[in-house]
């Protein structure tokens, strides 16, 4: 997309200032002086495993910090502290003034076995009582034993149709503690390496020079070296999107490749289509590119996984299955169509480091995302989401609709969504932002509209659902989310400072349709909203008639919530009726909205 598209619709949580020039001239933005070269080993914990009772083996634990990279700085608007900041020129171990991090362990698996893992805690004192300890996400009831050395031991037995799973071990402690030291676990099903003369090992970047030469139409990238990437003509330094040869149909990152760099891909005109295919629970390391120069017309604005494809941006006939993208300086992949995802990993701290974008039919499964922007993009008619564990960070939607007009989320099916903490500490009025604010130079016009557990900011002429509406089904949340819902149909929201908006006539209809089915959720904190947006007098109509009056936008919404229960602050468990959406469930709905509630024993 155009840098200017991108700013439009990624939705950041803070205006930005943007000179005619990159990088970006954000004042809210502290890089560090002396960034982290990753891969670096986690100071936070350690971990053994074994599976199916075989002896204990030590795993490497990974660790990224908050703050730390240029692809990840600090921003003042985050609620994170500014992190410790090492006066040698030369980067060392962060010391525990760093305020948050995520430690991370991948654990070879398969199905119907049991997995053993045994955590140590490596400063301060060890695990004791008082930390209560336990696994997130909480519904999957897995136990977190403390011993008496001060170790976490913890069980599960995988499924026979085991393809990946996800959790953390949470524990509390003041500063300390998962919310803020967090260790995940990624247990990988079996990836058997590509073998024969058309496999292409890849052990340093001097390998590469071969990938576009007969007979290779596959890579192997193995460790234990760090890999990374050439540019076009240039040496790797971390810092280049490497543009894969056409001839190159299958990726594989092994066990141990730590890969730095991004990938670009040329769209390939074939029939049958092309499927190019990601695969192996290996690293994709984006740390080394900039954060400030993220909307720049270089490598640095690309995504982790980029398509050359002028005309559609779209990554098009594509398998990924087991890699982890850490330290996104951007998002995660321009959209996926026609593809399929399984067991996918993504790590990006800061707002407009937005996850997975998912196009017309894509699938999606046993996902694990920690986002600082808008962590599942179902853009697409359908996208199936299933089994994704979600961490939201400061910014953005666990789930999100739509930011235009262009999403239309027939046939769309989410079953098994996990959120296992959230970091906003914005909207704390939502009520505010029924009325639009008229773009300006200097005005934000999001009000943190974006943060919610499932939000729609799409704009008039939406037709959302209207041929086969979507199901979202099987969703537990684990701790008070800001905002539940925010639903709402709106003028298109000009994240820059007074760029122009997306060219839409605002008197246009808008219709909306969802189904919610089997939600588990503690009460909201503040408001949530359902319906349609307020423009005041004065407010520009790019294709129509401007505005006399206050006018609120016009069309209809209809979503069914059945089985929804809320877990109010004394622990008590209610379902959501209509009797009590506005005062326990806190939904303000304005507008044409039809809202129906339900409650049925399967």
């Amino acid at each position: 997309m155009a840098a200017s598209v991108i700013a439009l619709l990624a939705g950041s949580a803070a205006a930005q200032t943007q000179t005619d020039t990159c990088p970006l001239k954000e004042s809210f933005v502290t890089s560090p002086a002396h960034p982290l070269l990753y891969p670096m080993t986690s100071d936070r914990y350690a971990v053994q495993y074994s599976v199916g009772g075989a002896p204990w083996t030590l795993a490497r634990v990974y660790v990224s910090y908050y703050g730390g990279t240029l692809a990840s700085p600090y921003r003042s608007d985050s609620p994170y502290a500014l992190p410790y900041q090492t006066p040698s020129p030369t980067p060392v171990m962060p010391q525990p003034q760093w305020e948050t991090s995520m430690s991370f362990v991948s654990i070879p698996a398969r199905a119907n076995a049991l997995v053993q893992l045994r955590v140590i805690k490596l400063w301060g004192t060890p695990f004791q009582p008082s930390d209560h300890l336990s696994v997130r996400p909480s519904v999957k009831l897995m136990d977190a034993d403390l011993q008496s050395d001060g170790s976490v031991r913890i069980a599960t037995v995988t499924s026979s149709v085991f393809a990946g799973e996800q959790f953390a071990l949470w524990w509390n402690r003041g500063t300390q503690g998962g919310a803020v030291e967090s260790l995940v676990f990624f247990l990988n099903p079996p990836y058997q390496p590509p073998t024969g003369s058309n496999v292409l090992v890849v052990k340093s970047e001097a390998d590469l020079a071969a990938a576009n030469q007969p007979p290779y139409d596959t890579l192997d990238f193995e460790g234990p070296k760090t890999i990374e990437l050439p540019g076009m003509g240039t040496p790797g330094t971390g810092t280049q999107a490497f543009a894969v040869p056409d001839n190159i149909h299958t990726i594989y990152f092994g066990t141990d490749a730590w890969v730095q760099g991004k990938l670009k891909f040329n769209p390939i005109a074939s029939s049958p289509p092309t499927v190019r295919k990601l695969y192996g629970p290996g690293v994709l390391d984006v740390s080394r590119f900039d954060y400030l120069q993220r909307v720049c017309p270089s490598d640095e604005g690309l995504y982790a996984l980029t398509s050359t494809n002028t005309a559609t941006s779209n990554l098009d006939h594509f398998m990924v299955d087991g890699p982890v993208l850490i330290d996104i300086n951007h998002a995660a992949n321009d959209p996926f169509y026609n593809s399929t995802l399984n067991n996918v990993k993504v790590l990006g701290w800061n707002g407009e480091n937005a996850a997975l974008r998912l196009g017309d039919s894509t699938t999606a499964s046993n996902l694990f995302v920690r986002s600082g922007d808008d962590s599942l993009m179902m853009w697409g008619s359908p996208v199936t989401i299933s089994n994704a564990t979600i961490w939201q960070n400061y910014n953005g939607g666990v789930v999100s609709l739509g930011w235009s007009d262009n999403s239309f989320g027939n046939g769309g099916l989410i079953d098994g969504l996990y959120v296992i903490k959230t970091d906003w500490t914005t909207p704390t009025d939502p009520a505010t932002a029924w009325t639009a604010r008229i773009p300006a130079p200097g005005v934000n016009t999001l009000q943190s509209q974006n943060n919610a557990v499932f939000t729609s900011l799409m704009v008039p002429k939406t037709a959302y659902g209207t041929m086969s509406a979507p199901w979202f089904r099987n969703i537990f949340i684990d701790d008070p989310p800001q905002v539940l819902f925010s639903f709402k149909i709106v003028p298109p929201i000009c994240a820059t400072t007074g760029s122009s908006c997306v060219g839409v006539d605002l008197h246009l209809d808008s219709h909306f349709y969802l189904n919610i089915e089997n939600l588990f959720t503690p009460a909201s904190l503040v408001e949530n909203s359902i319906g349609f947006e307020t423009v005041p007098a004065g407010y520009p109509n790019p294709k129509g008639t401007a505005f006399s009056s206050d006018t609120m936008l016009t069309g209809s919404m209809s979503i069914s919530l059945m089985n929804v229960f809320l877990r109010l602050s004394n622990g008590f468990w209610i379902p959501l009726t209509k009797e009590d959406a506005g005062t326990q469930g806190k939904i303000d709905s304005r507008g044409n909205v039809n809202l129906t509630y339900g409650f049925q024993i399967p």
